[in-house]
């Protein structure tokens, strides 16, 4: 009998193996081939996808190219031309460094390189898994495009572990989203039949149109920190731009997105005391360390890093950040009807051209609002007509009437949650958050909510397969309230919401849903919590126009209670604050 059992695996068998590190899934390799790309010093960079990555990935740049040499060299493990020796590290800038990724593609799936240093210069290689590259001259200008197909084809093992094609493509997107935000001076183009296309710009251009599309510039601010081997940019929202999750605050060390709570803590902490409780900022920061400082050689994918400066840094980024929310105060011009959701990459269909929005409507009157500045003579005598035959409307077709609303006197805004007003004698005290809240939940249940696409799907994989067939038989449902939900092998995919909704808490949905409410329960429920998430926050500051659209929309409402049953506005006589101060006994 055969005692040994310690074998030393075939060659292809540990290639294949090993490559799986570093390219687990489509987007895995999109990463790379970006990376690639950026260090080639290209200022234009293509890319189109396939099958969600699986068919298809190819990468197209005007960069320094390669000559036949390198190309053979270039699908060998460990050949790179970032290093040479392990102290290399200690000044390395560059993306990629350690040569895997072009060899771990070729072990997985076929491969395609053509290349030139020069124009009418190049060289075409092939590469097929178990089998030596074939390479020929070919013709092309500068530069390199890498086609990467088929992928895990030939190994079984990995490739049933990746999702549907709608679910990687999603993937690959965001990865894209990700890698061209740090380098706004350079060209991207991503293909497909939503077409990203982002031309050079400033870094708070390029994150704006990112993420950030449907907003009014002035909201944010580039800000600049430095220290002690680092220096950082700061893309900053004001706070009045605030989600209800941390999906806009991310951090980007030397050129790549990195997962690092201490840094993303010391943001968070920056904006305490300007944010409502529960609420996260929108902050990119873009942080250039000193290599000798950091090492990304923790992770196969680098997504992680280890810094010898991390006090410094988080030092620097909460003293820029909190300098800046203290010289401004906070703005109260962002007006409550307009749709405060960024609706996260340019490209959407049938967008308005503020950005990914729908057309603003003026107070419920069917009039689109266009941005303040833009607002002439022509725009305030339309309103003021759309005003008047709203006034002549039938109480019971009357909509919401604009900041003219005679039924009543606006005084203010008291102690960051009342709307205060004078009404046929009586004191009204509006709670802001619940009459919004219950306009939302209205509109929701009512099932005339228009609907909007996400441009970027939200991804979410259910963590049982109990979970998994509630999301199943609960789609439906969701659908009559404007959530569309698509299963894709096990992994759902939220395609619409409520255009009512901000786009930055829809995800919030699958909060709601990991809870399993009682079937009878469901719609209400959803409706309800995601009115709530939704709604103007306590302490949220609003201008006076927007009170006055509130409170009248809020006096249309058929019951005046939020959701939860709790009562929107309290009434005061004058006969009631007299007793109060004891001038009637």
């Amino acid at each position: 009998m055969d005692s040994q059992r310690i074998r030393i695996l075939p060659p292809e068998t540990a290639k294949r193996i090993a490559a799986g590190e570093v390219i687990d899934r489509p987007a895995a390799a999109l990463r790379e081939l970006l990376d690639n790309a950026v260090d080639s010093g290209a200022t234009d960079i293509r890319v189109d996808i396939q099958g969600g990555g699986i068919d298809l990935i190819r990468v197209s740049d005007n960069g320094s190219g390669m000559g036949r040499d390198d190309l053979v060299l270039s699908v060998h493990p460990h050949a790179t031309s970032k290093i040479r020796e392990l102290d290399d590290l200690l000044s390395l800038r560059t993306l990629g460094f350690r040569g895997e990724a072009l060899a771990s593609m070729a072990a997985v799936a076929e491969l395609e390189l053509v290349s030139a240093p020069h124009d009418n210069e190049a060289w075409r290689l092939s590469s097929v898994p178990g089998k030596e590259p074939t390479i020929e001259p070919w013709r092309g200008a500068v530069g390199t495009t890498v086609t990467v197909s088929g992928l895990f084809a030939s190994f079984p093992a990995r490739r049933q572990f990746l999702k549907s094609p709608a679910a990687e493509a999603a993937v690959c997107r965001q990865v894209f989203v990700d890698k061209i935000l740090p380098w706004p001076d350079r060209a991207f183009r991503l293909g497909g039949k939503n077409p990203l296309v982002f031309l050079p710009d400033t870094l708070a251009g390029r994150v704006l149109a990112a993420h950030a599309g449907d907003q009014p510039p002035e909201l944010f601010r580039e800000l600049a920190a430095s220290g002690r081997g680092f220096s950082a940019r700061v893309v900053a929202g004001a706070p009045d731009i605030y989600r209800s999750d941390r999906r806009m605050l991310q951090i980007f060390i030397n050129g790549r997105r990195v997962q690092e709570y201490g840094l993303a803590q010391a943001l968070e902490y920056a904006y305490r005391g300007a944010l409502p409780g529960g609420a996260w900022p929108f902050a990119f920061a873009f942080i250039d360390v000193d290599p000798s400082l950091a090492d990304f050689n923790i992770h196969p994918a680098k997504k992680e890093v280890r810094l010898k400066n991390v006090d410094d840094i988080r030092a620097g980024l909460m003293d820029a950040v909190r300098s800046w929310l203290g010289s401004t105060t906070r703005s109260s011009s962002v007006a409550l009807l307009r749709d405060k959701a960024w609706g996260g990459t340019p490209g959407q269909e049938g967008r308005s051209d503020t950005g990914m929005r729908p057309p603003v409507q003026a107070y419920g009157l069917g009039l689109e609002a266009p941005a303040p500045q833009a607002r002439d003579e022509r725009w305030m005598d339309e309103l003021a007509r759309k005003v008047e035959e709203a006034r002549e409307r039938p109480p019971e077709d009357r909509r919401p009437l604009p900041a003219g609303d005679a039924r009543f006197r606006y005084l203010g805004q008291a102690l960051g949650v009342f709307l205060v007003a004078e009404m046929d004698g009586e004191l009204l005290i509006l709670d802001q958050h619940a009459a919004h809240e219950r306009v939302i939940y209205d509109e929701l249940m009512s099932g005339t909510a228009r609907r909007q696409e996400l441009l970027v799907p939200v991804v979410y994989e259910p963590e049982s397969a109990d979970e998994d067939r509630y999301l199943r038989e609960r789609a439906a449902e969701l659908d009559r309230l404007g959530f569309r939900i698509r299963d894709e092998g096990g992994t759902w995919l939220l395609e619409t919401a409520p255009a009512i909704l901000p786009e930055s808490r829809t995800g919030a949905i699958f909060e709601v849903l990991k809870q399993r409410p009682d079937p009878d329960a469901l719609v209400r429920e959803t409706a309800a919590r995601a009115a709530c998430r939704s709604a103007i926050m306590d302490g949220e500051a609003l201008d006076p126009a927007s009170a006055r659209a509130l409170l009248s929309r809020a006096l249309d409402l058929p019951d005046p209670h939020c959701p939860h049953g709790r009562p929107i506005w309290l009434r005061l006589s004058r006969d009631d604050l007299y007793r109060a101060v004891r001038r009637i006994v």
